[in-house]
């Protein structure tokens, strides 16, 4: 089986599975390999079923030197800060700011509750994510401490599957393309079971499935599988580990199918394909193209429209 690799700082070369890079430099570092990379976040951008196109990719793919960077959402921050402090796989104190409960009024001195309104607290503000830091406050933190006590006792955490190695990035290059692919699991087993930890705002079966498809959580399984393939390591399954973000801490393990993994596969061959292709050509589509046709409303949107017609209250109103 392969062993993990200590990176030693310089471009990565070879495949393997590689300790000691930071979180920032895996996804922001663009000569960590030597040669171009995507992974699951950004491969969910091409494609149309998943509300994105080859152009959106290409527009916040960082190997294109005019890129768009997208400003981290409060969720995505939030769920960073979870991480950290549930894995341990970013320093805390060095990658957020806990927001303090008061500020001192500039005119009076005195203490007040904080306002994101008030100047003081925005300079504060713009002044951590100047620093690249991300901004949490105390109650988030308290929420977060609920979330880790209740993540303790759930079965499948008690059995270890978030106590495999963590901070290991895993990178093969595609033979068909020259294309590497990266994937950082939160926990790499060594008995086969992979699991990453997500957050979410409801446990419902219907919004985790629908979670699994808009944020590419498929496509994820389907690179730690592809990657431990290729890196010759077990592989066993795949697990989201779920920790609620509501009022009531709640823990789900969750298993992801079998034919999902095979799906997000297809996807990722598909997607380094119209990669390449794309960059050999300089032409990124947009959207799903309509050809030369017209579009015509869909047909229970057209039989609502015609029932309005045939009405006899409009009639009346008339």
């Amino acid at each position: 089986m392969t062993q993990a690799i200590q990176w030693n700082g310089k471009t990565i070369t070879e495949p393997g599975i590689y300790t000691g890079i930071s979180l920032e430099d895996y996804h922001n570092k663009l000569d960590l390999l030597d040669g171009p990379s995507v992974s699951k976040s950004a491969l969910k951008h091409l494609f149309p079923s998943l509300k994105g196109s080859p152009k959106q990719f290409w527009h916040l793919w960082k190997h294109n030197p005019n890129h768009i960077t997208l400003k981290p959402t409060k969720a995505l921050n939030m769920g960073r800060a979870v991480h950290s402090l549930m894995l341990n796989d970013e320093v805390f104190a060095d990658n957020f700011s806990v927001q303090p409960d008061t500020y001192e009024d500039i005119k009076t001195g005195s203490e007040k509750p904080w306002s994101n309104n008030a100047k003081v607290c925005k300079a504060w503000t713009e002044a951590q994510e100047a620093a690249g830091k991300a901004v949490v406050t105390l109650e988030q933190i308290e929420k977060i401490k609920r979330m880790v006590e209740d993540a303790s006792r759930d079965p499948m955490v008690q059995h270890g599957i978030l106590n495999g190695s963590v901070e290991r990035s895993m990178f093969f290059k595609d033979a068909k393309t020259g294309l590497w692919f990266k994937s950082r699991p939160d926990n790499v087993a060594i008995d086969g079971f992979y699991a990453d930890l997500k957050t979410t705002s409801s446990m419902d079966e219907r919004f985790v499935r629908r979670q699994i498809k808009d944020n590419g959580y498929f496509i994820q399984g389907g690179g730690v599988r592809r990657a431990a393939r290729e890196l010759g390591l077990p592989f066993d399954s795949f697990w989201n580990v779920y920790v609620s973000t509501g009022d009531t801490p709640d823990t789900q393990s969750v298993e992801l199918a079998r034919e999902d993994l095979e799906l997000g596969e297809a996807v990722i061959r598909k997607g380094l394909d119209t990669i390449a292709r794309c960059m050999a050509s300089g032409f990124w589509p947009g959207a799903r193209p309509y050809e030369a046709r017209p579009v015509r409303i869909g047909d229970w949107d057209r039989e609502a429209i015609e029932q309005d017609l045939q009405t006899p209250q409009l009639e009346q109103a008339a």
